[in-house]
């Protein structure tokens, strides 16, 4: 059974635009981790995915900008974590729709469903955190 992920308080950041946009960017991941465990076909998968990617990009380049307007010092690397993570989480929809990976369609269902729990989640505690603080400041 597919543990999905659930909202706590430890992701909240106190920005109500950035609170919202994990928050459903949270439940894209858990519909994905839904359709995996129901052995939807791959390009229905692909195509979840995708639709994730679309958002979790809109979500980056918002919070890339409100981050740029306040001048936070480590802009640079998180915009280079953003990309990367937008570049694996392609990869994975690549290597779902078409089969050009070696490993199984379940390998890499089970993979891109891991990477998803993580990056949120590792995301919002890792990179996007130590950036409350810096905000908090100027106020």
């Amino acid at each position: 059974m597919t543990e999905f992920l659930e909202w706590n308080a430890e992701y909240e950041l106190g920005i109500p635009a950035m609170d919202a946009d994990h928050r459903d960017l949270m439940q894209m991941c858990n519909h994905f981790l839904f359709l995996a465990q129901n052995h939807t076909p791959p390009d229905q998968l692909a195509n979840c995915l995708d639709r994730l990617i679309l958002r979790t990009r809109a979500h980056f380049q918002a919070e890339e900008r409100m981050l740029d307007r306040h001048g936070y010092p480590a802009l640079a690397v998180h915009k280079s974590e953003h990309e990367r993570l937008i570049r694996d989480a392609e990869a994975l929809s690549a290597a779902i729709r078409d089969g050009s990976d070696n490993r199984s369609l379940d390998d890499i269902v089970a993979e891109t469903s891991g990477f998803l729990r993580s990056w949120l989640l590792e995301h919002i505690r890792q990179n996007d955190r130590p950036y409350k603080p810096f905000l908090r400041s100027l106020s």
